[in-house]
């Protein structure tokens, strides 16, 4: 899955033009490799790679492609079947470099295991594609203090019987070339109520860390939004939800208070995710004209 927000490219952009003086001993240091991967239902693993660097490094945005490991042994297993991936460039990513096969597809509810052999180094993560929740329908509607803004809501059934985990990425057509995450986008069904016979999310627009400063959560009205609805394992919930904390509190999540982002990755570090997925479009236009067309017929 094309994912809203590299966790690596994040970490990165936080760093840019940054040339601070640490206390440490570089001779000491150990680098270790970063995950972030995934494989959703349908579609082929995606995975990035690259290494942690000294605190005393400063990293410039001319040093970012170097970050990415791009000689590494990377295969994915689904417990039959074992895909060697390939390494390549994709600009769409930042560092511009993504492994990816054409043999092993995503299905819902198998296990698969990745495998990464870099520089005498190996790091294996395990996860699984949950079936996916679809949802059952989709409202847009005008932001309260603007008319040229407006705001996506979905509603679907939570399954009572067992605990579960969602994350939501968007698309915004036609400046996005991939899918990014939201803040806010990651959750579990703790927040719905058990008394609710439906739940509902906002569905806010993909955050690109790069244009940060003119962000806005919502849409305009000539745009074309992409939502990918995803159930997740628990372990890829444990992840994006300390990543979201740390940034939505305006701390840094590489540093951490008290401990490093929760993992996956034996090894390493990062997440190795399975995402069951359910797609939709929607025209900002033609849902507000839908919508304009039905209360007149009220």
């Amino acid at each position: 899955m094309k994912i809203q927000y590299y966790i690596i490219s994040m970490f990165c952009l936080l760093l840019i033009g940054c040339n601070p003086k640490w206390d440490f001993d570089s001779e000491l240091f150990e680098p270790q490799i970063v995950v972030e991967g995934w494989i959703e239902n349908g579609q082929f693993p995606l995975v990035c790679l690259t290494q942690t660097k000294s605190l005393n490094n400063s990293i410039g945005e001319n040093d970012l492609n170097d970050l990415a490991i791009r000689w590494a042994k990377v295969s994915v297993s689904d417990g039959t079947k074992t895909a060697i991936l390939t390494g390549r460039i994709n600009k769409n990513y930042i560092p511009p470099f993504i492994y990816t096969g054409s043999e092993i597809r995503g299905e819902v509810g198998k296990t698969y295991t990745l495998t990464v052999e870099y520089s005498g180094r190996t790091v294996t993560a395990e996860t699984y594609i949950p079936q996916p929740v679809n949802l059952d329908r989709i409202e847009v509607d005008k932001c309260e203090d603007s008319d040229t803004l407006f705001q996506i809501r979905g509603y679907f059934q939570d399954d009572k019987t067992a605990h579960n985990y969602y994350k939501v990425f968007t698309r915004t057509l036609p400046d996005d070339t991939r899918f990014f995450a939201p803040f806010l986008g990651t959750f579990n069904d703790n927040i719905i109520s058990e008394d609710m016979s439906e739940a509902s999310i906002s569905i806010y627009r993909g955050v690109h860390f790069i244009t940060t400063e003119k962000h806005t959560p919502f849409y305009k009205r000539d745009e074309t939004v992409m939502i990918k609805f995803a159930q997740m394992s628990e372990e890829g919930f444990l992840f994006w939800s300390d990543y979201e904390n740390e940034v939505t509190n305006k701390k840094n999540p590489i540093f951490p208070n008290s401990s490093n982002l929760r993992s996956n990755v034996k090894g390493g570090l990062g997440v190795w995710c399975g995402y069951g997925v359910s797609n939709y479009t929607v025209n900002i236009a033609e849902e507000l004209t839908k919508k304009d067309s039905a209360s007149k017929e009220r």
